[in-house]
């Protein structure tokens, strides 16, 4: 997973600051796999809705 990187057009909400230590923390770390297995096994099953 990788982070988006802040740009100054995209100012925070006031009360709200990025700490540059835990930018990269979580990027290797696979969260929610448990989700996202289920999720592709319905969508194997059942398939995408049409439009």
């Amino acid at each position: 997973m990788k982070t988006k990187s802040i740009s100054d057009k995209n100012k925070l909400p006031n009360g709200f600051k990025v700490n540059p230590d835990r930018q990269n923390k979580y990027e290797d770390q696979p969260l929610f796999k448990d989700k996202v297995e289920k999720a592709n096994l319905i969508i194997k099953k059942v398939g995408l809705p049409k439009n």
